[in-house]
């Protein structure tokens, strides 16, 4: 066909024949090899030179002259698949990428393996980690001016535990609705506050859940063995009603014979009273005014449940369990056969009843940190029963038991009769899952420093310091009696009274506790104007106690001192040395000379703690040397009457 015939004149296919030259782009290209021309070229094989330029024409070119490059076909690429050179190519890429994808493996390993280990921690909880410190509650500051502490007192007061003794968990004693001069043991109703501290139980109940918010732990007594006899439910109980009827130890029996020969804990007298309304006899080991509780009784370890969760509710954090030894007797009523208490002391029913009560704590600690605590004090158990109120899998009871250590300050009890009892009591099993409670005094006993004084009245605020090392840096959680930290002594009057004596905050008249010309509830102690926290505070030339406690408590904080291992020897009769050693954390040896004269520790002394050559003075109760570096090795240490140094050891790989 002509153009003639498309119709289009001859110019126009010339025309055309032009633009496509216009569009046609001259481009430099280097050829090292036969193959690359041939697949530029398309397989012509024709010999090239190195540089030449060749016309590509792209139909796609833009009007202005710019050339662009389609790639190659399918079968382009498929003809030159197995080309030699390609090949060859694609194994050298393939090669280079698995060995750098093993390059990156084997560096990653090597990283692993030979990179610091994070030391472990183990799962503390709050409880493991803060001191307690148990105030008893009219005797902690007065601010309504009437001579008896009180609620707004101790909110007054929160800022001394916090932030100079540095503590968030407070237990609080003798707060329950009791009555009068029962020491908070006759308690009239376990869901009220003693109208006398607060008169409202409920403004109490949102401060305790706001503390909890706060971080602060608030832990109230848990008092399952007894009520008053003013208690509703032995008032109920005499009368026979309903299920009060057995909430109470009964028995039957005529009134001129008790049941059995049980006597009662603090005397030779009977533990039996005759009630003439109900015409039967009712247990009660401590007062005849505190009928026992029938903790046989499933109803009634439901009402101590409810009890527990009233406060939980209301933010409580944990309770001390009172009289724990006590709480179950034998309900066959068998008569002692010798002057041991085998019917009524550690009896196999209590361990029972405590794992009820620990269920109710698991239950509400929901959240780390938020945990609820069960401790109690055990004053007559050996070895095997202090083991058994812990528990184990399956069958947990207490979180904290606190044997009794009240001769950790005594001066009858020498560094070996320390070493002794502490070691009865810790061991590897203890320190990894049964977390021990560490107390020199409570509301029952006699104050560690009036002790203290009795027995050295030249050095007995030096024997203190002894009692804070030993308190604050053995394994376990330091449960502090309020004014112990600075050396408070018993007030005048009788026991248990005086030993519940008003806080002595400074040393003015009434020290403190309640204003000038106002009479305290309970005698304070004679020795206020020289002990007390005010005082206790500055620094003199030997440290004082007060002083010692806050140093000694912020030590504690180490990793070491939290959760190491424990190993204790002494130097002769006097010196008890301890270390506690967390795997991979710094480590401390602690030396304490519990004697009146002079004792030179050397470095062989020393080798039964496997030391190392070199150590730092990390405290010091004469403030000296503090930070200093000794060369172990050689150096021995110093210690005058009553001293207490501890040594700090770098980290062990």
């Amino acid at each position: 066909m002509t153009n003639h015939e498309e119709g289009k004149p001859n110019g126009a296919e010339n025309d055309n024949n032009k633009s496509e030259l216009e569009d046609t782009t001259a481009v430099d290209i280097d050829l090292p090899d036969e193959s690359k021309t041939q697949l530029i070229n398309g397989g012509a094989g024709e010999d090239h030179p190195e540089k030449f330029k060749t016309a590509i024409v792209d139909p796609g070119a833009s009007s202005d002259g710019e050339a662009s490059f389609n790639g190659l076909g399918k079968d382009e690429v498929l003809q030159y698949a197995n080309d030699p050179f390609w090949v060859k190519l694609r194994w050298i890429m393939f090669i280079l990428v698995w060995i750098g994808w093993l390059a990156m493996l084997v560096t990653a390993i090597a990283i692993i393996v030979l990179a610091p280990r994070c030391p472990h921690r183990p799962d503390l909880k709050w409880y493991h980690t803060d001191n307690v410190y148990q105030a008893y509650a009219k005797s902690f500051k007065d601010s309504g001016d009437d001579g008896i502490g009180d609620f707004k007192g101790l909110k007054d007061k929160m800022d001394y535990i916090t932030d100079d003794l540095k503590t968030n968990a407070l237990w609080l004693s003798a707060v329950y609705k009791a009555d009068k001069d029962s020491s908070g043991m006759g308690v009239v109703d376990h869901k009220a506050i003693d109208p006398e501290f607060v008169k409202d139980t409920d403004e109490f109940r949102s401060w305790v859940k706001k503390q909890r918010k706060e971080g602060k732990k608030v832990i109230l007594d848990l008092i399952p063995n007894q009520t008053s006899k003013k208690h509703l439910w032995f008032e109920k109980s005499v009368n026979q009603e309903g299920d009060y009827k057995d909430y109470y130890v009964w028995a039957d029996g005529d009134k001129t014979k008790a049941p059995n020969n049980w006597k009662m804990v603090d005397s030779n007298d009977s533990a039996w009273t005759y009630d003439a309304t109900r015409k039967g006899w009712y247990l009660h080991q401590f007062s005849t005014d505190y009928p026992d509780l029938n903790l046989n009784n499933p109803k009634v370890v439901e009402e101590i449940k409810d009890i527990m969760k009233y406060w939980f509710d209301a933010g409580v954090s944990g309770f001390n369990v009172r009289q724990v030894e006590y709480l179950v007797e034998n309900p066959d009523l068998t008569d002692e056969h010798d002057d041991h208490r085998h019917q009524t002391l550690n009896y196999n029913g209590t361990l029972t009843f405590l794992e009820e009560l620990r269920k109710v704590a698991e239950d509400y600690s929901d959240k780390p940190g938020r945990e609820r605590v069960l401790y109690a004090t055990v004053h007559h158990a050996n070895g095997a029963q202090i083991k058994s109120y812990w528990g184990t899998e399956g069958n947990e009871r207490l979180h904290i038991v606190a044997p009794y250590m009240g001769q950790l300050g005594d001066s009858a009890c020498d560094a070996k009769c320390v070493k002794e009892m502490v070691e009865k009591v810790i061991s590897e099993e203890t320190e990894e899952e049964q977390w021990l409670g560490l107390q020199v005094g409570d509301q029952d006993m006699s104050r560690i420093t009036s002790r203290l004084a009795e027995q050295d009245p030249v050095n007995y605020g030096h024997r203190l310091v002894n009692a804070h090392a030993l308190q604050l840096l053995l394994p376990g959680t330091p449960l502090v009696y309020y004014g112990d930290e600075f050396g408070q002594r018993n007030g005048n009057g009788t026991a248990p009274g005086k030993f519940h004596s008003p806080m002595q905050w400074d040393n003015s008249e009434n020290a403190g506790f309640t204003k000038k010309g106002v009479n305290p509830y309970i005698e304070l102690s004679p020795t206020y104007e020289t002990d007390n926290a005010g005082v206790g505070q500055v620094i003199f030339k030997d440290m004082t106690p007060f002083v010692a406690y806050q140093t000694l408590t912020e030590l504690r904080k180490e990793e070491s001192f939290q959760f190491g291992k424990t190993k204790l020897c002494t130097v002769g009769d006097n010196v008890l040395m301890f270390s506690r050693h967390a795997d991979r954390f710094p480590y401390f040896i602690t030396l304490v000379n519990m004697g009146a004269s002079e004792v030179t520790v050397s470095p062989s002394d020393l080798k039964c703690l496997d030391t190392k050559d070199e150590a730092k003075v990390s405290f010091h109760s004469r403030d000296e040397k503090v930070d200093e570096t000794l060369d172990m090795e050689d150096q021995s240490v110093h210690l005058a009457a009553f001293d207490v140094v501890v040594l700090k050891y770098a980290a062990e790989d």
